[in-house]
């Protein structure tokens, strides 16, 4: 019986070292989810309403009336990365219409397949809609690598769209990487997600 409760134990302990090991080595997002969650409760809400919602007033800084953009101060650290938040909105009626996340990622093998990661873990947190959504974003990413984006004068870009849900419901989700402006060394990557279709 001993034996018995020693091997248990002993069971238990192993597979909680591999879960712990798996953890670490798999990147969490939840976080970055939580925010998509939060931002997206309060689409189609007026600007100033909804950022009194979200308690990000004071982040808030001024909103572009011509783009309908408006940077918040607040970045989140997922990963030990940094993320910057904005909020977009109608410019007609000042309703919020959608969100956007972005990151910079080095311009290597290693850079590339975080980015990868990254859209992966989004993709598999909001499905899209049909298979044909999901092959052309997988597609997209495998064309994330040194071969798409050129060191300037010459410039590169992956960008892909899917939904996800329905009706009323209904998220439009796109990513963009593409060339820093500022630095050969970096790759900016930007998730919009918006309550409408982008053109």
């Amino acid at each position: 019986m001993r034996r018995s409760y020693f091997l248990l134990i002993c069971g238990i302990v192993v597979l909680s070292l591999l879960t712990a090991g798996c953890s670490k080595d798999t990147p969490q997002y939840n976080e970055l989810f939580t925010q998509v969650e939060k931002h997206r409760a309060v689409f189609k809400q007026p600007l100033e309403e909804g950022l009194t919602t979200l308690g990000m007033k004071a982040a808030a800084q001024a909103y572009d009336t011509t783009l309908g953009t408006l940077m918040l101060d607040e970045k989140l650290t997922v990963n030990q990365k940094e993320f910057i938040q904005q909020m977009t909105a109608d410019v007609t009626n000042g309703k919020i219409t959608g969100y956007r996340i972005g990151t910079v990622f080095p311009r290597s093998d290693s850079g590339y397949e975080d980015a990868r990661e990254l859209v992966r873990a989004f993709l598999n947190q909001y499905k899209p809609g049909d298979e044909a959504e999901a092959d052309k974003v997988e597609e997209s990413l495998q064309s994330i690598d040194g071969m798409t984006f050129p060191l300037k004068p010459l410039t590169g870009a992956v960008e892909e769209s899917w939904t996800h849900g329905e009706g009323d419901d209904k998220l439009f989700i796109t990513y963009r990487m593409a060339n820093s402006l500022d630095s050969d060394k970096e790759l900016p990557l930007n998730l919009y997600f918006s309550s409408e279709e982008q053109p």
